[in-house]
C-alpha cells in the first residue's frame, strides 16, 4: 500500500510535526519564491503558484480504509498534478478528538500548509481555526461533524450505492438465508451503506435475517473478528466488514464470505472477500485543490457551502471492486443481476435509498 512521502513517518517522530523552526522558515521562502500559499491573490502566468502543500490528520491507524482510502485518492489526484501543482502532505495519525485542536494548531502556525484536512469528527477544532487562519482552506470529512462554510469544507464520500450491489451477491448466494455485517458506530455515514447492502440482499431475497454489530470503535481488529465468529456462529455466511478485522474469523470457516469496505481488501484475504465497496475521494480532493487555486491565482473568495459535499457512482465517488480470482465463485447469474443493477444506478434508473437509521438484527 502507497501512502505518499517516504519521510512522513520520520518527520512526525518525536512530535506531531516534528519540524524544526529553520526549516519552517526556509519552506516558507520557497514557497513565497513559487507564488504559492493561500493568500496570494489576482495572480497569474508566471506567478501562478507551482506547489500545494496539504497537512492531514487522521482519527485512527492509516492502515484503517477510510484512511487509506483518502490517502490512495490524494496520490491519485497528486500524480495528475492538477494546475500543473506538485503537490506534497504529511499526515499524523491516532489523534483523538480532544487533542485535535492543538495538533491542528501546530500545523496552521507552522506555516507550511496553504489546505489542511482533518480526516474524520474534528468540526468543533476547525470551527474554532478556520477563522484564526482564514487565508487557510480546511476541511473535515463524514458524520458526527457540524457544516462551516467559509474556508472549510464538510466532505463526504457515499458508498451506498456500491454496498447495495454487495447485498444483491449476499442475498441471491446466501445459503443460510443468515447474513452479517460488523460496522463501527451508527453513524450517518455507517448505517447508509449497511442500510443499503441490507435493501440490496432484500431485493432478491426478502425473507434474509440481518446481524449487524457495532464494535464501538474505528479500529479494533480483535473486536471485529470476534464480533464475525459470533455472527457466523449464528448462521450468517456472509459478512459486510465495515470495519477492518472480519477476514480471518471469515477464512476460518469454508463457504463463508466476506465483503470488504471503502478500499478493495481482496489481497488482505483472496479467498475471502468477494468484492469491496470503493470509496472514491478523488472528486472531493479536486473540488478542494481548485478553491485553493482559485483563491491563489484569482483572489476568488473562499465559499465552501455549509453542507456536505460528496459525489455518487456516477460522478466517480464510489465504484465496485473487481471479483480477482473469486469471480468463478460467483455464479453467472448473479454477476448479471449486480451488471444490470449497476448500470441501472449509474443511469439514474435505481435510486438506492440512504438510510441513516441504526441497523437492528432482523
Amino acid at each position: 500500500m502507497h501512502v505518499g512521502e517516504a519521510r512522513r513517518r520520520d518527520e512526525m517522530a518525536g512530535s506531531r510535526l516534528a519540524r524544526g523552526f529553520a526549516a519552517v522558515a526556509v519552506l516558507s521562502l520557497l514557497a513565497a519564491a513559487c507564488g504559492g500559499g493561500g493568500t496570494t491573490g489576482g495572480g497569474g502566468g508566471g506567478n501562478a503558484p507551482k506547489q500545494l502543500d496539504i497537512g492531514i490528520i487522521f482519527i485512527s491507524p492509516v492502515e484503517e480504509p477510510w484512511n487509506t482510502s483518502f490517502l490512495q485518492a490524494l496520490d491519485r489526484v497528486k500524480a495528475a498534478k492538477p494546475h500543473g501543482l506538485a503537490i506534497t502532505y504529511d499526515y499524523t495519525e491516532n489523534v483523538a478528538p480532544p487533542d485535535a485542536e492543538r495538533v491542528l494548531r501546530e500545523m496552521a502556525k507552522s506555516g507550511k500548509y496553504e489546505e489542511i484536512w482533518a480526516h474524520s469528527s474534528f468540526s468543533d477544532a476547525v470551527k474554532v481555526l478556520a477563522p484564526e487562519y482564514p487565508d487557510i482552506l480546511w476541511a473535515v470529512s463524514g458524520s458526527g461533524n457540524d457544516a462551516i462554510g467559509g474556508n472549510a469544507y464538510l466532505f463526504y464520500v457515499y458508498v451506498h450505492e456500491p454496498a447495495y450491489l454487495q447485498g444483491i451477491i449476499a442475498g441471491k448466494m446466501t445459503k443460510s438465508n443468515v447474513i452479517g455485517a460488523v460496522a463501527a458506530f451508527p453513524y450517518d455515514d455507517v448505517n447508509e451503506p449497511l442500510n443499503a447492502y441490507i435493501a440490496g440482499a432484500k431485493s432478491v431475497n426478502p425473507g434474509i435475517e440481518v446481524k449487524n454489530t457495532y464494535i464501538e470503535s474505528w479500529f479494533d481488529p480483535p473486536k471485529a473478528k470476534e464480533s464475525a465468529e459470533a455472527q457466523i456462529a449464528a448462521g450468517a455466511d456472509f459478512i459486510y466488514a465495515e470495519r477492518f478485522g472480519p477476514f480471518e474469523a471469515v477464512a476460518a470457516h469454508p463457504g463463508t464470505y466476506a465483503f470488504g469496505h471503502f478500499v478493495d481488501q481482496n489481497s488482505i484475504s483472496p479467498t475471502v472477500v468477494l468484492t469491496s465497496a470503493l470509496a472514491l475521494w478523488d472528486p472531493d480532493i479536486n473540488v478542494f485543490v481548485d478553491a485553493w487555486y482559485d483563491h491563489a491565482t484569482k483572489g476568488t473568495a473562499y465559499s465552501a457551502p455549509a453542507s456536505k459535499v460528496g459525489f455518487f457512482m456516477k460522478d466517480g465517488g464510489a465504484d465496485l471492486a473487481p471479483y480477482h480470482g473469486l469471480e468463478s465463485a460467483i455464479p453467472q447469474d448473479v454477476k448479471d443481476a449486480v451488471d444490470a443493477a449497476k448500470q441501472q444506478i449509474l443511469d439514474g434508473s435505481l435510486v438506492v435509498p440512504q438510510n441513516a437509521a441504526e441497523v437492528t438484527a432482523g
